[in-house]
């Protein structure tokens, strides 16, 4: 007898129903994506408002995703300028060693009771709250947990938000030399940046980038930026004079410095001053018998004859 073999249906697609994407989290009647978004392009004085509408945007606040751009738009990486948070870090601590050995005794004033609860316990020395202006309630070291209530807690060195944390609070003070006189405005930065040009050239930039758009780190920031601005080309009027005062000396180690810190601060809009001033010296890199231009080209047909070998 023949044996009938039964087929059943075979689905040769899965429903549209079986791919569809999952719902997005909501907060309020938004999408959570889309808070993010917001707070990343948020001015940094905007965040601390934003946050303080319920526990959820509170939480959204504290992201690294939403400070990733904040750190990066300051280039600290990218342009190398870690030394000047660093330089800036151990200036602000010799400064409060300082205030803090002048300043006359005080009394611990840990958990003492009163009508109105405990105390926390507080530092007499610490820089009041106002002094951070735009930035007040911005980062406390404070957490909403799921019942509602704040707890303090560390926060990681290596993540974006306290990366920025530190640069905002290093570079804040600095800001208030902008307020002085276009013509005042680099002595008065002179507290805070080294004597080196290179290291000056490079504080400038930090702070060109901390007071950029992509940041908006205080409400002034625009204003701030232009007489920044204003002193950078002050600078830069320096370093052309120290360009040529070690020309006329000899001194190639002081041209490339005066070069390097001018291509620092730079904003690569319009002319380059003093990269003029250079490419019209170019003679003295190939003067015979002091360099060897041929080597250019020697070491690249050398290395290509190596790579054929290999």
């Amino acid at each position: 007898m023949e044996k009938f073999v039964s087929l059943e249906p075979t689905r040769l697609h899965t429903s549209a129903r079986a791919h569809k994407p999952p719902a997005p989290t909501l907060v309020g009647r938004l999408p959570e994506d889309l808070h993010i978004f917001l707070l990343t392009h948020l001015p940094v004085p905007d965040i601390p408002s934003y946050s303080r509408c319920s526990r959820r945007t509170a939480s959204l606040a504290q992201r690294d995703k939403v400070w990733e751009i904040k750190w990066k738009s300051l280039g600290v990486d990218h342009h190398k300028l870690a030394s000047v948070l660093d330089d800036l870090e151990n200036k602000a601590r010799g400064k409060a060693t300082a205030l803090r050995a002048a300043a006359p005794p005080t009394l611990p004033v840990d958990h003492i009771d009163d009508d109105f609860g405990d105390f926390a316990s507080f530092d007499v020395l610490a820089p009041p709250s106002h002094q951070m202006g735009d930035f007040l309630g911005a980062f406390n070291n404070v957490s909403i947990n799921n019942s509602g209530t704040s707890s303090a807690h560390p926060i990681s060195d290596s993540t974006f938000r306290s990366k920025y944390i530190r640069a905002h609070r290093l570079l804040k003070p600095t800001t208030l030399a902008l307020s002085s006189p276009p013509h005042a405005i680099l002595s008065a930065l002179t507290q805070f940046i080294s004597p080196s040009l290179q290291h000056q050239a490079k504080t400038l930039h930090l702070l060109s980038l901390f007071l950029s758009p992509l940041v908006k780190p205080l409400r002034a920031w625009e204003s701030m930026y232009f007489s920044l601005r204003s002193a950078i080309e002050r600078f830069d009027t320096t370093l052309l004079a120290a360009f040529d005062h070690a020309d006329s000396r000899g001194e190639e180690a002081g041209m490339k410095e005066a070069a390097e810190s001018s291509w620092e601060v730079w904003d690569r809009s319009g002319d380059w001053e003093l990269g003029k001033v250079w490419a019209e010296k170019r003679e003295l890199f190939y003067e015979q018998g002091h360099w060897e231009p041929l080597n250019n080209f020697k070491y690249v047909y050398h290395m290509y004859c190596l790579s054929l070998l290999h």
